[in-house]
């Protein structure tokens, strides 16, 4: 398609807005990705600073409970006398009302004497558990610890089937080695029981099971998001696991139901509980994408024992990028309008002189000289084109008288050089054929001789019939080249395809008939082919080619040296491998080597060829479809390979035909 140069100028003009606005679309991008990424994580680290004063001021509630409480009468009462069932009474009243799930009281050596919760186990002895321990040494102390089942099972009620939490399949999440978690993660405060000179008689603890504590996520989301909807859905989440399981959530699945048991991806896992660091991400969470917050939970020794997660939906932040996009794209698009705008009247000032040019050239092209283009009053570099083109075309004129009249004389001559062209041929064609008639006689003759069918020679006779049959055959194979080339440059080969048996038909006879030569050389031949191989093609067009590859590897390969055979079938085309070892060739050389008349190097000049074998080969391979390369090691070996298709298509054989014929005759 032609573009005049005002269309040009105008698509040169374009391009560059378009630049400039693939520039400008990087770089709003960049600036609103990044601002309302940075927005989300301030946001969300925001929440997660929100969420752990929540927890906190839990923690600190749960410690002024047991505190207060480490002072009262109830507990004296309780302590002095654990039997009586109504201190016990007060002291689950006093649980209930704190709202806590259990509540004890241990004596100086960390028995426990008290319990508030039914079946009201007592005598186990908490002297090894880091709160009773260090309440005993005179601290209030507050924190988390993960409670095994066994010590849940004593602290009575239902805080054993509470914790009990069987892991979901989640995607991307560690594996680990069991499949369900029994023990719980606890928020506890212990603190000392003192009598009234301020010894230390025993230990109050209390604590609440985190594990599936759906009031205490609700109340922390209520409080951090305010409960706010986004297309119906909560704008903010937030989790507590126990290790990488969540045990405690308001993420939800595609049922509906809190999605307890799923667990952390590696990522977050290596990163928070492995390495005990936070996580601020964009992370996939059960079912909707979060900009999410992880942060370690740790228990009094300053272990992770569990994570504390907040997060944000993303569709928020991404239909505010999107809404920021529209509104830039709008902006860009009406200051592109403008810009073209301008381009256009730009354009249409600056080639108008150029344009009357430009279709004076037009009608010089048509054969019309006689044009001279009006002078522009500007004195500038248009007018000095237009006074060069006027010349130019003055000048053409005089040059199209002299141009046609060396054309009639070139045109006489043209007809004479293919008049001897065609002569050439058909005495290339003459003369090779009967030479070839005329050598296989002889060829016959010494062959017959050789073999002793007319008697036993004498050892110098025979050496002599030797070399003439190996004379009169390499005279033979170069005649049939010269003649196969005046078929190919005539048009006149053909491809007469049939289905045949290609290893009984054509390989076979032509490895007994190179044998003796191959046995000179003690060469080995190794075949990789299948026993029967039956393709479609011209069975002795393909004889050619096996014979020219094979007179090569046994010409140029080395003594002791190996050929080898090879064949798969790739699809629709049978593939050949002719390999020797040998001279090989450098890539420059493999480059020319299906050209005609090329040879290489002393070491091959010591071979009488004609140069035309790989030439013909390649052209019978093209008028079947296929295609044939070489690839060597200089110095080691060499090999072709070459494809022919498993079913031959003959009318595009033909018209390749056709096509060689024509190129033959240029």
């Amino acid at each position: 398609m032609r573009l005049g140069i005002r269309k040009r100028i105008f698509l040169n003009f374009v391009l560059l807005i378009l630049l400039f606005g693939i520039l400008c679309a990087g770089l709003g991008a960049w600036l609103i990705n990044g601002n309302i990424v940075d927005e989300a994580q301030r946001r969300v680290s925001l929440d997660l600073r929100s969420a752990w004063s929540v927890l906190s001021h839990e923690q600190e509630n749960l410690q002024r409970f047991v505190s207060v409480l480490s002072t009262g009468k109830r507990v004296e009462n309780a302590y002095n006398d654990p039997a009586s069932g109504a201190f016990r009474a007060d002291l689950e009243k006093a649980r209930l009302q704190g709202g806590f799930d259990f509540f004890s009281i241990t004596d100086s050596s960390g028995m426990v004497i008290q319990r508030t919760v039914s079946p009201y186990n007592t005598g186990d002895f908490l002297s090894n558990d880091p709160f009773v321990s260090r309440a005993l040494k005179g601290e209030t102390v507050s924190g988390f610890a993960v409670l095994s089942a066994q010590r849940l099972r004593a602290e009575g009620g239902n805080l054993e089937e509470r914790a009990f939490i069987v892991f979901k399949p989640t995607p991307m999440a560690k594996p680990r080695s069991k499949n369900s978690e029994s023990s719980g993660l606890c928020l506890i405060a212990a603190a000392p029981i003192r009598d009234e000179q301020g010894g230390i008689m025993g230990a109050i603890y209390a604590g609440c099971l985190l594990n599936r504590n759906y009031n205490l996520v609700d109340k922390i989301r209520s409080i951090v998001f305010e409960d706010k909807l986004y297309n119906g859905k909560h704008l903010g989440t937030v989790t507590i696991f126990q290790w990488d399981t969540r045990i405690a959530t308001n993420v939800v699945n595609e049922e509906g139901n809190r999605a307890i048991g799923t667990r952390v991806s590696v990522a977050v896992y290596d990163r928070v509980l492995e390495n005990d660091r936070s996580f601020y991400d964009r992370a996939f969470v059960v079912n909707d994408w979060y900009i999410s917050a992880y942060d370690p939970i740790h228990n009094l020794e300053n272990e992770p024992v569990g994570i504390l997660y907040v997060g944000v939906l993303a569709q928020k932040y991404d239909d505010l990028k999107i809404s920021l996009w529209k509104l830039y794209g709008i902006i860009c698009l009406v200051l592109s309008l403008v810009v073209i705008g301008v381009g256009i009247i730009f354009s249409q000032r600056l080639t108008s002189s150029v344009t009357r040019l430009a279709n004076a050239a037009g009608k010089v092209a048509a054969g019309n000289f006689y044009m001279k283009v009006p002078e522009p009053s500007q004195n500038d570099e248009i007018l000095d084109l237009t006074r060069s083109f006027n010349a130019m075309a003055i000048s053409l004129q005089e040059r199209d008288e002299k141009i046609q009249a060396a054309r009639r004389e070139l045109e006489k001559t043209n007809e004479s050089l293919q008049r001897l062209n065609e002569s050439y041929l058909d005495m290339l064609g003459f003369v090779s054929h009967e030479l070839k008639n005329t050598l296989g006689v002889i060829y016959t003759s010494a062959q017959a001789l050789e073999k002793g069918f007319a008697g036993e020679l004498p050892p110098a006779q025979e050496t002599l019939v030797k070399n003439i049959s190996r004379s009169i055959h390499t005279a033979v194979v170069m005649t049939r080249n010269y003649l196969d080339l005046s078929r190919i440059e005539k048009g006149e080969m053909k491809v007469e395809a049939k289905k045949f048996e290609l290893i009984k038909e054509v390989l076979n006879p032509l490895l007994e008939e190179l044998s003796p030569a191959v046995e000179e050389k003690q060469m080995m031949v190794e075949k990789r082919l299948p026993e029967t191989l039956n393709v479609t093609a011209d069975p002795e067009l393909i004889r050619i080619v096996f014979k020219n590859l094979l007179d090569n590897a046994v010409k140029y390969g080395k003594e002791k040296g190996v050929i080898r055979l090879g064949y798969e079938r790739e699809g629709q085309v049978h593939k050949f491998e002719v390999f020797n070892e040998g001279m090989g060739l450098e890539q420059e050389q493999i480059s020319r080597l299906f050209t005609k008349f090329v040879r290489f190097g002393r070491d091959y000049q010591k071979t009488r060829s004609t140069g035309l074998g790989l030439f013909i080969t390649k052209e019978i391979l093209a008028r079947h479809g296929g295609t044939i390369y070489a690839e060597s090691e200089p110095g080691l070996w060499i090999r072709f390979v070459f494809t022919i298709p498993a079913h031959f298509q003959s009318t595009g054989a033909e018209d390749l035909n056709r096509k060689n014929s024509q190129r033959g005759r240029l």
